[in-house]
């Protein structure tokens, strides 16, 4: 019983070791990021900013059937 506390108290010191008592605040706020693209992306979040060569996309379609108030008509 003494070892199996001994082996949790150490495992404890050591995952608290790891955690370290300094923080890696460069205090740098979201003006200065750096929003370029990825190279070779690896993770999804990396995939997202990818780097690519496509062209603009113009998302404003023409709806024909909306109404002029904003609505669709009623259903058939």
């Amino acid at each position: 019983m003494r070892a199996l506390l001994g082996a949790g108290l150490a495992l404890a010191i050591a995952l608290l070791a790891a955690c370290g008592g300094t923080t890696q605040n460069d205090n740098t706020d979201a003006g200065t990021f750096d929003a370029g693209c990825v190279k070779n992306p690896t993770t999804s979040l990396e995939i997202l900013n990818a780097c690519t060569d496509a062209g603009y996309l113009d998302k404003s379609p023409t709806l024909p059937l909306l109404l002029p108030d904003g609505g669709l008509p009623e259903l058939p």
